[in-house]
């Protein structure tokens, strides 16, 4: 009978993976003469001790009819392995929450899918839960509920160093006495790998983030830049599963970070690697993300690619966190008259036709009191023309806003204008530079109602959210 060691989590660290789990068993059961029953035996035991981590493992003996005739030799099943994609990175959370001491919940039913090579962002305000949710995909926070999956291998009990996961923090996390060489290669170096490889991977590393020339130095003489692609590439020479970074730009200069971000989504093709990216930033979070995650108060509120979040967000919350300026929101009465549905504002009213006008009507809003959600850059200082060729305005002094415009901020091609309703708050617009305002002047501003979100009031959700 093989022994089996269940010091802390050693057994489910082995069971965790897959190409571990076949040499851990193919090792226990080489003196055993009936070798898939010892496995089975062996499971049996674990199952005594760690009831629902060893369930899982079970059910993936189960789950792969060849297993028993890989458990021939050790080459096959490293073979085997390979074959059903351990390298891969398909990350899911279900059903995950965090809670600290004194029943702080930091994160809430969390439910993701993150599909392999796949650039997902994690973004909401400080304090959301984002950073925290990825502190325990890298095994740095316990999971206080939920399960975290890695393909298809429960990880919840793993210790960070055996998950084939590296993080990009915050504050580079380099060492001062070192070189960018001896920092790259100082994590090789403690696994024991050759020196050889070690210095194939840091060069390959170095020539991917251009920083070559810079192998020599120590990082006092480095710029945060170059600081930052240090950082990264000590972490890209450990060919890990996924690579974590949680706000690797936060602190650069506002130059620096737009030219990180290009440099990040370029590396993210050619490593053509799993990168889960936190960030504050809604503009980072827009032009790198594949999908994002917005979060607020410890929940995902939407996962989508960016045009849809900022085309159809689900709710108040995202629809101004995402874009900037920000969303106008303006309360509005919703009024039936003549066939026509109007909204209301005190001064003005805007029309609505179609699919619009339908939603509202037939969920009960007519009457009612909603919030007009409206993006600076669907405001127009001329009669503007809509989707299908619909205006929007009836040719009779609806289908614009009045508006007293305070401050004019030239941003070169283009300004923004931010003004009083007089009624219902502040409005900004997005203008073309060639627009002369200036602050104190009454403004018209056409709504291009295509684009225009209507909100519930009580539930925040979008009333013609798809």
């Amino acid at each position: 009978m093989p022994q089996f060691s269940f010091h802390g989590s050693n057994f489910i660290t082995i069971s965790a993976n897959k190409r571990g789990f076949c040499k851990a068993v193919t090792s226990c059961i080489a003196e055993s003469f009936l070798r898939f029953w010892s496995s089975i035996q062996a499971v049996s035991i674990a199952a005594y001790r760690k009831d629902q981590e060893t369930l899982h493992v079970f059910t993936f003996i189960l789950r792969e009819p060849a297993f028993g005739f890989y458990l021939n030799n050790l080459e096959s099943i490293d073979r085997f392995a390979r074959e059903k994609g351990t390298e891969m990175a398909d990350i899911s959370l279900v059903n995950v929450c965090k809670t600290y001491k004194g029943g702080q919940n930091a994160v809430k039913d969390f439910n993701l899918d993150i599909r392999d090579r796949e650039l997902i962002i994690f973004v909401g305000p400080s304090g959301c839960g984002k950073s925290t949710t990825l502190r325990m995909i890298a095994g740095l926070e316990d999971i206080s509920s939920g399960e975290l999956w890695m393909d298809d291998c429960l990880m919840n009990m793993v210790e960070p160093k055996n998950r084939n996961l590296s993080m990009v923090f915050q504050n580079y996390a380099l060492y001062p006495h070192m070189t960018v060489y001896e920092n790259m290669a100082f994590g090789l170096r403690v696994r024991r790998i050759p020196s050889g490889e070690i210095d194939a991977r840091v060069r390959e590393a170095a020539r991917i983030l251009e920083i070559s020339h810079l192998l020599d130095r120590r990082p006092a003489a480095l710029s945060g830049g170059q600081k930052q692609r240090v950082a990264i590439g000590s972490v890209i020479v450990r060919k890990p599963k996924a690579y974590l970074m949680d706000e690797p730009l936060s602190n650069l200069d506002a130059k620096l970070r737009a030219q990180m971000r290009v440099e990040i989504a370029k590396l993210h093709k050619q490593l053509n690697a799993t990168i889960i990216y936190v960030t504050h930033d809604q503009v980072e979070a827009m032009t790198l993300g594949t999908r994002i995650v917005v979060m607020n108060r410890g929940m995902i509120q939407q996962v989508a690619p960016p045009a849809e979040l900022y085309r159809n967000p689900v709710n108040i919350f995202v629809a101004g966190f995402i874009g900037s300026p920000t969303m106008n929101f303006l309360d509005v009465d919703v009024l039936e008259e003549d066939g026509t549905v109007w909204l209301l504002g005190q001064g003005w009213r805007l029309p609505l036709e179609g699919y619009q006008a339908s939603k509202l009507k037939d969920k009960g809003y007519t009457g009612k009191r909603i919030t007009l959600g409206i993006r600076p850059e669907d405001l127009h200082q001329e009669e503007c023309s809509g989707k299908n060729g619909s205006s929007g305005l009836n040719g009779n002094g609806s289908g614009w806003i009045g508006a007293y415009i305070s401050v004019r901020e030239m941003l070169g091609s283009e300004v923004l204008l931010h003004g009083n309703t007089g009624d219902t708050g502040q409005l900004s617009a997005r203008m073309p530079a060639s627009c002369r305002v200036k602050p104190g002047e009454f403004l018209r501003l056409y709504v291009d109602m295509p684009q225009i979100k209507l909100f519930d009031i009580q539930t925040e959700e979008n009333i013609l959210f798809d």
